[in-house]
């Protein structure tokens, strides 16, 4: 038998899904019982650019509207967000904010900045910064929300923002 490269440690997407296994796994181990990262992701859009109706977080995070369901019941239970009338429309629900949620989710990003500095630790800085480059180069030319440059204020919008700040660390 030939010695030839195996072909799943030669496919970037295979070895992504292992790092996505990887991130699940040591996450779900240092913080046991926190909500995973798409409850952080529908509780930060929620935050950044609420009162949203659900179907606008789904859009925004291009969610299934589904799986949304479960998430923000999860969210409402903890307190963290809070279902109201939208004033525009009786008919539809407007997602908000809790303080408490605020607090959360500014918890839970500083817990996820120490689980990328733990995951990514083999790595110098200017590795991190070239990884989280080439990873955002290939999203942004698959997903516009990721090509979207810095507000002038220098925060970032949309789902790609929250992606930014937690690549960089």
């Amino acid at each position: 038998m030939e010695d030839r490269p195996d072909p799943l440690y030669d496919s970037p997407s295979y070895l992504m899904f292992e790092m996505v296994r990887l991130v699940r796994r040591t996450g779900a181990q240092l913080f046991p019982g926190q909500p995973r990262l798409p409850h952080l992701l529908v509780l930060w859009c929620v935050a950044r650019f609420g009162p949203l109706s659900q179907r606008d977080v789904a859009e925004r995070l291009r969610m299934d509207a589904g799986d949304l369901v479960g998430i923000v019941d999860a969210l409402e239970e903890a307190g963290h967000v809070e279902r109201r009338r939208d004033p525009e429309d009786r008919r539809r629900y407007a997602l908000d904010t809790t303080e408490d949620g605020r607090l959360f989710l500014g918890a839970s990003l500083d817990e996820r900045r120490r689980l990328n500095e733990m995951l990514f630790e083999p790595l110098e800085p200017g590795e991190r910064r070239l990884l989280k480059d080439l990873l955002l180069r290939v999203l942004a030319h698959h997903d516009e929300r990721f090509a979207a440059g810095p507000e002038p204020s220098g925060q970032q919008t949309g789902a790609g923002a929250a992606s930014r700040s937690r690549a960089s660390s």
